[in-house]
């Protein structure tokens, strides 16, 4: 029933905002993983709108407002949801994804974030967003395919995958960078080739990174910095909003993807396609029929001697002696052509000792035959998660409906065999790393040994060879009726996204002199740390990129915050949250101060002005006692809670509890300082609220 009433409540705002004085009014929301997420798509909206007025609020306990005022006149309602993805399914009464769900996104990959108006008749999704700060190379490049693939085939919206360009692998131990790595320039043309297909915008945007420095790096003297399209994708967001024709917005993405193409391929060897080869399949994308007829190259896996087992290195023979090579030999798949797939698929039978004439029947067809030679699970048996983009990848590059085998070797564990052997479609629908073969492979193959007890592997290989096709029709075809969706503000229950949520408001909005360098919410990344030493119009930015999980004696925190002109030195608070008291780990508050300590031991990767937006690489070596340090936990808790007894585990400088108020749209919030330095800063931060916001009630 609240459902309903919400929707009510929402036609009655779409309606005032529709006719509200003949101006352009819209009712958005963003829905994202986190609050960062949401944040970062409001901040590439605004990027380029010309706003007059700017009012932040809360929708709910859970969901921040913002209402824009452009210079037009127009008003822009945006509400923030943070934590919709599928980890937090019974989060809302009902999930915006379940849009793309009932269309056919059957992968476990969600985006990043989704813009959508709210109408009459429910929510409109715009465009689905991710973004990556991560390093674009190896199989990390195609880590993330399986997000643009499963939302992008719904023909529901566009999606645009925004890469910080460029990003550099640190040496563990003394963080020095090493040699730029690009991706396999396939990658980047999946997107492009998929476009095509769809006709509808699948986009690689490319936003200017920190450490894009071509007076620092030789490898990028050549790169055409006209490729980063900040302007671009902000301007396109902006006529989705309006229901401008986005035309000539999403061309102009296409060819500077495409352009980011050409630069990677730039030196390619022959054993890869070249700038030209590009050139001809941007024009005419038929990728398999181009392979075939050039047939440049053979294709052959790379496998570690470690990794050897069964018949997996014959298995590799087989296929290289069958196939051509699709992009680049270094990529681990290949195409067996239909003239050869028979006398391949005899061979491999007498491979594996089968004499079932069902076996050739079921596995050859008169059509191409991609095959995918891939790990699948790490040593220890854990999915090894880059590998789950794998076939979403070659599916963009060439075509959903291409048959494909897949063939795995990584140590497989007991529990996962068996239900492959019972009910393999249980067994996609419990772990999206399987549902990722089960819907895409035509046939799956397994040669890998069973993971015993304590990590053992076992000596022999377990064999399964599946002819899957009955699976995969289930799953490209899994459309549902679409029914309407609008997600109410207020959650059914909170979590760790809210507390995250709360401090991020509390030390980006409300707190003065505050700079909130670091903020990781679930779902987050840890792309880096910035420190400030001033918040004066002469104050720098040092940030710290490619973060270690742990130092030696370490956690990485998921707040970090400068807090200036509150004594004679900057204070740098370093946060710990959890859902859940119980959750904060033992001396966790010096552990997180241990972590700062560390990073402070290296160099900034980059540093800055703080009124400029032009980073350089850094040569600063910043002083710990130029800083105070203190350690913040915090958590959901009743306001009764003993914060004494809480702290006298995790040690921390000082305690914040947070707790929905049972009488009002707000939080009550308890704030308690156990050392001489939190105590300043406790008061500190109590008085602010207290005067600035009735949305916190503050509990003595």
């Amino acid at each position: 029933m609240a459902i309903y009433t919400y929707v009510g409540l929402c036609n009655i705002i779409y309606l005032y905002f529709a006719f509200k004085g003949g101006l352009m009014n819209k009712h958005l929301r963003i829905h994202g993983d986190n609050i960062v997420e949401c944040e970062r798509i409001l901040k590439v909206i605004l990027f380029t709108l010309p706003v007059v007025n700017c009012v932040r609020s809360f929708a709910s306990r859970s969901c921040m407002s913002v209402c824009i005022t452009t210079a037009s006149q127009d008003e822009l309602y945006f509400e923030l949801f943070p934590g919709f993805n599928k980890n937090t399914s019974d989060r809302w009464d009902c999930n915006i994804l379940d849009l793309l769900t009932q269309q056919g996104s059957f992968l476990d990959e969600t985006p990043d974030a989704i813009l959508t108006e709210v109408s009459p008749n429910g929510e409109i999704i715009l465009i689905a967003i991710e973004f990556c700060s991560a390093l674009q190379a190896g199989n990390q490049a195609w880590q993330r395919s399986g997000r643009a693939y499963s939302t992008s085939r719904t023909k529901l919206c566009p999606f645009i995958y925004i890469v910080d360009f460029v990003k550099y692998e640190l040496n563990a131990h003394t963080r020095e960078r090493k040699a730029l790595r690009f991706p396999n320039p396939a990658v980047p043309f999946s997107y492009i080739s998929h476009s095509k297909k769809l006709s509808i915008p699948v986009i690689q945007a490319y936003f200017r990174s920190e450490e894009f420095q071509p007076s620092f790096d030789n490898s990028l003297q050549a790169f055409d910095t006209s490729i980063f399209s900040e302007l671009d994708v902000s301007k396109y967001l902006i006529e989705l909003i309006y229901g401008i024709d986005t035309t000539i917005s999403e061309n102009t993405l296409l060819s500077k993807n495409y352009k980011m193409v050409e630069f990677i391929s730039r030196n390619s060897r022959s054993n890869s396609f070249s700038v030209a080869d590009w050139s001809h399949l941007y024009n005419v994308p038929e990728i398999l029929a181009f392979s075939k007829r050039t047939h440049n190259f053979n294709f052959r896996k790379k496998i570690s001697v470690k990794s050897i087992s069964g018949h997996v290195k014959e298995f590799i023979e087989l296929v290289a002696s069958y196939s051509i090579g699709i992009a680049s030999s270094d990529l681990p798949f290949g195409l067996i052509p239909a003239k050869l797939r028979k006398n391949f698929i005899t061979d491999l039978a007498e491979m594996y000792n089968i004499s079932n004439p069902k076996f050739n029947k079921d596995f050859n067809s008169e059509k191409d035959l991609i095959v995918c030679i891939l790990k699948g699970f790490k040593p220890g048996g854990d999915d090894n998660r880059p590998d789950r983009g794998l076939l979403p990848f070659v599916s963009m590059l060439t075509s959903e409906n291409v048959e494909m085998l897949t063939f795995i070797y990584g140590p497989i564990n007991k529990d996962s065999l068996n239900l492959l052997d019972t009910n393999i479609i249980e067994l996609a629908r419990r772990n999206g790393f399987w549902r990722s073969f089960v819907s895409l492979s035509n046939y799956i193959v397994i040669d890998a040994p069973l993971l015993l007890p304590h990590k053992i592997l076992s000596s022999t290989n377990e064999i399964r060879i599946i002819n899957n096709n009955s699976n995969k029709d289930l799953y490209l075809n899994s459309n549902q009726p679409i029914k309407p969706i609008i997600v109410p503000t207020e959650p059914n229950h909170y979590s760790e996204n809210d507390v995250d949520t709360l401090m991020h408001t509390i030390f980006k909005y409300l707190i003065p002199n505050s700079f909130e360098g670091l903020c990781n919410p679930p779902g987050g990344d840890w792309s880096g740390i910035s420190i400030i030493d001033s918040m004066s119009s002469t104050g720098n930015e040092f940030r710290w990129l490619s973060l270690p999980r742990v130092s030696q004696t370490g956690k990485r925190p998921d707040h970090v915050v400068t807090l200036d002109y509150l004594l004679d030195k900057p204070i740098i608070l370093t946060v710990e949250s959890k859902e859940k008291a119980r959750k904060l780990e033992s001396n966790i508050g010096h552990s997180l101060k241990n972590y700062i300590s560390y990073l402070f031991n290296f160099n900034p990767s980059v540093e800055k002005k703080l009124n400029s937006n032009s980073w350089n690489i850094s040569n600063t070596k910043l002083n710990m006692g130029n800083y105070y340090c203190a350690s913040v936990g915090c958590f959901l808790a009743p306001m009764s809670l003993d914060l004494q007894a809480i702290n006298s585990s995790c040690a921390c400088d000082i305690i914040i509890a947070f707790e929905p108020c049972s009488s009002s749209n707000a939080w009550n919030v308890k704030i308690e300082g156990f050392t001489p330095l939190g105590i300043i800063i406790s008061k500190h931060i109590i008085d602010i609220l207290v005067k600035t916001s009735s949305f916190f009630n503050i509990i003595q």
